[in-house]
């Protein structure tokens, strides 16, 4: 089996401080989530690897997000201060 890259996703432009992703998930669209950890965020990137949008930001309240779980319509995010929180997830096509 061999394995080709596709592509590479760094962030936003306008993020205040550096993108540090620790964990990752794919919706059933193939959608892939990415936890930003210190811009405390959720990013939406498309299959093809561009940035649709936020999911979740420090307005959530989401700070420090370490681990992420996706199963149906259930979002799992555990933070560093050691809770997790659970949210509503719609994968309708953006």
């Amino acid at each position: 089996m061999s394995s080709k890259l596709r592509y590479t996703y760094t962030g936003q432009p306008a993020l205040k401080e550096k993108f540090v992703c620790n964990d990752i998930a794919c919706d059933h669209h193939g959608r892939i989530l990415l936890i930003d950890v210190f811009n405390h965020a959720v990013h939406l990137l498309r299959e093809d690897g561009h940035f649709l949008q936020y999911v979740l930001t420090e307005q959530s309240p989401l700070k420090w997000p370490q681990s992420l779980g996706l199963h149906g319509g259930t979002l799992w995010v555990g933070c560093q201060e050691g809770v997790v929180r659970v949210y509503k997830y719609s994968d309708e096509k953006c």
